[in-house]
């Protein structure tokens, strides 16, 4: 779609909203509580679960039906009218407070310092507090007029007592495929080992540990006496799973590594799969559905079969994304369907798990789908995944803080086995982290000096623990006071951890250094400015020959300068070139991106050239820019051809189709290396001394020789496949030529020559010629001259 519908984007957002309100919006009033079936996470037994009364709650129920005692006619004929539809619009009022705060919230804390998440927790907590105590049904009056609020009252209500399992099957699509969609894959393979040992073996030491503590507890009678061994078991699971949500924020925030963020966000994802995974097989055992088979070919079979189920999910989806062109609703509607399909699939079809297949869909769309999703709707589609999220986090969070002040019971003892379990698990996060430590530091890129400082403290709980402790809350089996305690000491190490470690993050970051800037990039930055004030002062000289400006009173205008950095403090650094290597790397990395955008190169030149660009990337500018490897490897294909003789035909086909994309290759690589050349006389010319030059001189040499490389490539090629050379370098000049004709249309649509319609019927136009491009093969007769002399 035309990038000129932004009217429709905003109106596909708000959509999206009351889409996900409706998804939840099924009543949760004494009747639907009592006979609501909810399709349990059960990977176990596969049976639907129907959980009973909750007895802890009858009190509660009773008073809310004598609240609507005078309405009861009316709320059944809506119930039970035509159709059998609720009238209750409770949850759908509970969604619409809930944005409103939370847009509310955010704009306040821009002033605050106070994380998000922690600060929704504090107000659910605050809303749930005062309906615990029927503050909403009291009587109000303004102006004489009596005040209904028991609405709201109701929608509060219905917050408390959401069933565990629509945390889970609506809220979780949207976090768990967000997060993996936003990930930098490239930064999460290098991080990945390390993210499986804490996720695995890091959870199950977690767990055993936990469990055992607890387990002490509850032997020497420290407030806890009738919990058996699979409930410390089952305890243990669910206060292991990490929530880093509020941390990874931070850390953003705070410019800190983006390799650790990575590490933390990758850890939660896998062992978000795991705890929900051997939680499950727990439960089985103790509520009497287990399998007669091993629990660890059970715990092998959800986990792989959920990955399975995401990467057979994420092919298809593959498929139909790469046929789609340039249209926002189709391919958006296609990712969203399909991260909760996955879910329902895995979850309700072949019982695995839904959480690893979301994670592995969200890792192959922003992996190989990322050259598969049209280039223009690319970056809205990050917009809309961030926005999902945050209405998500917003609504999840509300409701925590909701569930934990009207559904805990404690008493005092509670409270202390509550602070002991607070320092058990940090206890255990650090014997953990110490355990695995020599190998992590070994895996991937390893963690830096400080790093597992912050892994301990960040190490949250958040909504999936919560969410899992609402099951057991609900499990008849289990007697009333084990889940009053199970699920109060999972509500409180939530609330601990927000509370004290996520408020007080920014300050362990800054602590140990990690938002530090380092003397390279401060140097790097100094300079810049240093550039810019002198630009700007010069820039004073032209301004007071400009007529228009004589009567100006240029000391008040003096007072707006950039502050003088005083260039003479500015301290020289050794590795300026490793650092100016790196921001020459991520110019070239860029530009692939705009060229693929612009359709110059392909999807299989662009992935080729950035997963070789990011090893480069990776050495952190000590390797020179022109040691990569030789583009004329990309037609070593004359050996796989002699091998095969009946495949002969096919392989020919193929060896055409490698020969366009090493074209590509060949073509995009001169192009980016023309721009970071353009970008090194800009820093050519703010260079601050003569040892700078000198580096940049050098700089500038490697580019040379990469430009060197691409054109003798690009003149063999022409040479010996004139067909495929003339080819594909009219289907560039082709693409360029409706580029320059879109944006010229853009450009008559900003200086309001056309209207939006006309615009929107030009674009389309033009968008229908590229797709026919996009389809436009060589033809048989050029293919059958084009046969290289090796394959003949």
């Amino acid at each position: 779609m035309p990038t000129i519908l932004s009217k429709g984007k905003i109106f596909f957002l708000c959509a999206f909203t009351l889409l996900i309100s409706s998804q939840i919006t099924y009543s949760q009033d004494e009747d639907s509580l009592e006979h609501h079936q909810v399709i349990t996470y059960d990977t176990v037994d596969h049976n639907i679960v129907d959980p009973a009364i909750q007895n802890d709650h009858l009190d509660g129920e009773q008073h809310h039906e004598e609240m609507h005692a005078n309405h009861d006619d009316e709320h059944a004929e809506g119930e039970h009218g035509e159709g059998g539809h609720h009238n209750d619009f409770s949850a759908l009022l509970f969604v619409i407070i809930a944005l409103i705060i939370g847009a509310g919230t955010r704009f306040a804390l821009s002033k605050i310092g106070l994380p998000f998440t922690v600060a929704l927790l504090i107000i659910g907590l605050g809303i749930g507090f005062l309906g615990r105590n029927e503050f909403f049904l009291q009587d109000f009056h303004l102006f004489g007029q009596s005040l209904d609020f028991s609405k709201l009252d109701n929608s509060i209500k219905w917050a408390a007592h959401l069933d565990a399992h629509a945390i889970l099957y609506v809220f979780l699509p949207i976090l768990i495929f967000e997060a993996a969609f936003a990930m930098d894959v490239h930064i999460f393979k290098k991080s990945f080992t390390n993210s499986v040992l804490l996720a695995v073996p890091g959870i199950v030491i977690a767990l055993v540990l936990t469990a055992l503590c607890m387990w002490l507890i509850v032997d020497y009678k420290l407030g806890i006496t009738t919990w058996n061994w699979e409930m410390v078991l089952l305890f243990g699971t669910v206060i292991s799973a990490t929530d880093p949500v509020a941390v990874v924020a931070i850390l953003k925030e705070l410019g800190a590594s983006k390799k650790l963020g990575t590490l933390i966000e990758g850890e939660s994802l896998l062992n978000d799969g795991t705890a929900i995974v051997i939680f499950m097989v727990i439960f089985g055992g103790l509520t009497g559905n287990a399998l007669g088979y091993s629990p660890f070919l059970e715990f092998l079979r959800v986990a792989l079969g959920g990955v399975a189920v995401g990467a057979v999910i994420g092919y298809f989806g593959l498929r139909w994304m790469h046929a789609v062109f340039n249209d926002m609703l189709i391919e958006i509607t296609i990712i969203v369907a399909l991260a909760y399909l996955t879910f329902f699939i895995c979850e309700n079809t072949f019982h695995v798990s839904g959480v690893l297949g979301l994670v592995t869909l969200g890792l192959i769309m922003a992996g190989p789908g990322r050259t598969k999703i049209s280039p223009e709707v690319q970056h809205f589609i990050h917009e809309f995944w961030e926005f999902t999220a945050f209405t998500a986090n917003t609504l999840i969070f509300l409701i925590v803080g909701v569930v934990i002040a009207e559904r805990t019971h404690f008493t005092m003892n509670d409270v202390w086995v509550l602070l002991a379990v607070y320092v058990i698990i940090h206890l255990v996060r650090a014997i953990v982290i110490a355990v695995l430590y020599p190998l992590m530091k070994r895996a991937g890129y390893g963690i830096g000096k400080n790093h597992p400082q912050v892994m301990w403290w960040g190490a949250l709980r958040g909504a999936i623990g919560l969410a899992l402790a609402l099951i057991v809350e609900t499990e008849p089996s289990i007697p009333p006071v084990i889940r009053e305690q199970f699920l109060f000491l999972t509500a409180g190490i939530v609330t601990l951890t927000l509370l004290v470690n996520a408020t007080t993050m920014k300050a362990v970051a800054q602590k140990l250094g990690l938002t530090s800037v380092s003397k390279t990039k401060r140097y790097v930055l100094d300079t810049a400015k240093d550039y810019v004030f002198r630009e700007t002062v010069a820039s004073i000289d032209n301004l007071e020959k400009d007529r228009f400006f004589k009567k100006v009173n240029w000391e008040a205008v003096g007072g707006y300068l950039p502050e003088d950095p005083d260039a003479s403090k500015i301290q020289d650094i050794d590795d300026f070139k490793e650092e100016s290597r790196r921001r020459i790397l991520e110019k070239e990395k860029s530009s692939y991106w705009s060229q693929f955008k612009e359709g110059l190169i392909s999807s299989s030149a662009y992935n080729l050239l950035v997963s070789e660009i990011n090893d480069i990337i990776d050495s952190g500018g000590e390797k020179k820019l022109s040691d990569r490897g030789d583009l004329d490897e990309l037609l070593d294909t004359k050996n796989s051809l002699r091998r095969f003789g009946f495949l002969k035909k096919f392989l020919s086909k193929r060896y055409i189709e490698r020969l366009a994309a090493s074209f590509d290759v060949a073509k995009g690589f001169y192009t980016s290396q023309q721009k970071c050349l353009k970008m090194l006389k800009e820093l050519q010319a703010a260079a601050a001394n003569e040892r700078e030059e000198s580096i940049l001189k050098e700089i500038e040499g490697e580019i040379e020789e990469n430009n060197i490389q691409a054109l003798t490539f690009l003149r063999n090629f022409k040479n010996q496949y004139p067909n495929i050379y003339r080819h594909v370098s009219t289907r560039q000049a082709i693409r360029t030529l409706l580029n320059t004709e879109k944006s010229k249309v853009n450009e008559l649509l900003h200086a309001g020559r056309i209207t939006n319609e006309e615009a929107t019927a030009m674009i389309t136009d033009i968008e229908s010629r590229m797709r026919n491009l996009s389809k436009e093969k060589m033809t048989k007769e050029d293919q059958t001259r084009e046969k290289p002399k090796e394959a003949v």
